[in-house]
């Protein structure tokens, strides 16, 4: 028998970088990382075919190997290039209190060495080494080393040698195989320079660099 999860915004949120499958009624994603309460979650994703109110269901496990978390849900906004905020309906019990000791145990776990904590809003300069890949609209594919120069909680300022527009879709491949898909949200660089910097919006990456932001 399920119950119906409190609001998640309500509860606390971690972290979770596991396959996430979502099926709606017209159209099935997947995704790689979310921040998840036991109320629900917020799944990144460039391009989601859903809108809010939308009924899907989701299915995810808290570990490798473990059975999969399912439930069925509500999308309760969408952010275009980002990802959805959704909240569970009729949750197993059994399920909400795997959910709840999840985000304990990480919530109090031990902070791993060289990870940073830093304020929500703030920005740390760094010189990280990705790969860049990207299919320009008009048809020129980008493929190429860039450093990422800049990084905080949901994004990074990243320097690469090719040009970018507002709104292009980019894969970022850092040194330890991770990929992310995201969003060009800012253009800039100096003036006459042959190297261009982009803003991208990038839930996780942080993350997977060793950098915790609260």
């Amino acid at each position: 028998m399920g119950r119906l999860a409190f609001e998640y915004r309500t509860n606390p949120r971690v972290s979770l970088f596991q396959p996430i499958l979502i099926e709606g009624a017209e159209a099935t994603v997947t995704s790689q990382a979310a921040d998840l309460s036991v109320g629900g979650m917020f799944v990144d994703h460039p391009s989601l075919p859903f809108v809010e109110r939308d009924l899907i269901t989701v299915r995810f496990s808290l570990m490798p190997q473990e059975a999969p978390v399912i439930s069925e849900a509500a999308v309760n906004y969408v952010q275009n290039g980002i990802g959805m905020g959704i909240r569970f309906l009729n949750i197993d019990v059994v399920d909400q209190d795997r959910i709840a000791a999840f985000v304990e145990r990480i919530i109090h776990r031990p902070v791993l060495q060289g990870q940073l904590h830093l304020r929500k809003s703030a920005r740390v300069s760094i010189s990280v080494p990705v790969r860049v890949r990207a299919v320009q609209p008009d048809g020129v594919e980008i493929d190429e080393a860039a450093q990422i120069v800049t990084l905080s909680k949901h994004g990074a300022c990243v320097v690469l040698s090719s040009r970018m527009d507002v709104g292009a879709k980019l894969l970022v491949e850092t040194a330890n195989g991770r990929e992310f898909r995201t969003s060009v949200v800012w253009v800039g660089g100096p003036s006459g320079s042959k190297v261009s910097q982009v803003g991208i919006q990038c839930r996780g990456l942080a993350q997977s660099l060793g950098f915790q932001f609260p």
